[in-house]
């Protein structure tokens, strides 16, 4: 897997509601802003089954 070394600042400047990184702290995923309850639901699980530590943030900076 490659290794990204972007920070969640400009992870969540570029407009990402949520990422996933592993325990070295690699952000692995990101996902723009969620349609509802069950696509957090579901990025959470999905990445919970990695091992990967998630962040959500409340809204999106356009």
């Amino acid at each position: 897997m490659p290794i990204n070394l972007q920070t969640p600042e400009k992870t969540r400047e570029l407009g990402w509601q949520a990422e996933a990184r592993d325990s070295d702290g690699h952000l692995v995923s990101c996902h723009a802003p969620f349609d509802g309850d069950e696509d957090i639901v579901w990025y959470i699980r999905e990445s919970m089954d990695q091992k990967l530590t998630v962040t959500i943030w409340p809204g999106f900076i356009p």
